[in-house]
């Protein structure tokens, strides 16, 4: 009877005490996403990530993780992240906006004129919107005020087009990543994906702004894997893009 009565007094205390006391701290944090003019820039997807420790097998690992679920911007410009109750000493916002959705595309296909010669560079300049972006990125503090907004001005990604060749001859069928020098937050956001070369060892995709002068070359073929990294590689701007023409020689390519 008296452990009955225990019971229902230490409930009848808990009951006096809201219920947020007990639930985890969450901050909520708004963010503001300019375009390029400064603008209120709508539908830019922004990620918040963080550095983890994980535990596995006796050895520690870090791996970047969501520090709150994405969000889309509104008419205005802004989002609520709701951030996770974790700790970090790295974390960041990113921001991407496409300069066009996959529905608007689909619109402009349809409206693509019917002689196939001016159809295919009608398409080609579709395909062309359809992957630039523009892009920018915030560290965050661990002890952030969530009571002020954080405000970022979106860059347009920059297209890079280039050729490679080894031993004087064009390298198809390798994949490429032009990058920056590297920086903390790509350990939280991966800095771009590779692209394949085609018969002629050109390639051409949008890059992350950025001084874009790492080159890394990964060659795939039936007697192995090969990858060439180079750094300081200059490039030419152009009214298409930075062009990069590089020359490289085979035995300075690393088998794996």
């Amino acid at each position: 009877m008296q452990s009955r009565m225990t019971l229902f007094a230490v409930g009848s205390i808990l009951c006096l005490f809201p219920t947020s006391v007990f639930s985890e701290t969450l901050r909520q944090i708004t963010v503001q996403v300019l375009d390029e003019d400064g603008k209120p820039a709508e539908r830019a997807e922004v990620r918040a990530r963080y550095l983890a420790n994980v535990q596995q097998r006796n050895k520690t690992y870090q791996v970047p993780m969501e520090l709150a679920p994405s969000q889309t911007t509104d008419a205005n410009g802004q989002c609520e992240l709701v951030l996770r109750d974790v700790s970090w000493s790295l974390a960041a916002v990113r921001v991407s906006r496409p300069e066009i959705t996959i529905d608007e595309a689909i619109e402009l296909y349809d409206k693509a004129p019917k002689q196939p010669s001016k159809r295919e560079a009608y398409e080609r300049k579709v395909d062309d919107r359809l992957n630039r972006y523009s892009t920018a990125w915030q560290k965050l503090s661990p002890t952030v005020d969530a009571s002020q907004p954080i405000t970022l001005k979106l860059e347009k990604a920059i297209k890079v087009i280039g050729r490679i060749r080894v031993n004087g001859m064009p390298l198809p069928k390798a994949f490429v990543t032009v990058s920056s020098p590297k920086t903390e937050v790509n350990k939280l956001f991966p800095v771009a994906s590779p692209v394949l070369t085609d018969q002629e060892g050109r390639f051409s995709y949008y890059a992350i702004p950025g001084k874009l002068n790492q080159v890394k070359i990964v060659v795939e073929r039936a007697s192995g894997k090969r990858h060439l990294n180079l750094s300081e590689v200059p490039a030419e701007p152009t009214s298409a893009g930075r062009m990069y023409e590089i020359d490289t020689v085979a035995s300075d390519y690393v088998v794996e």
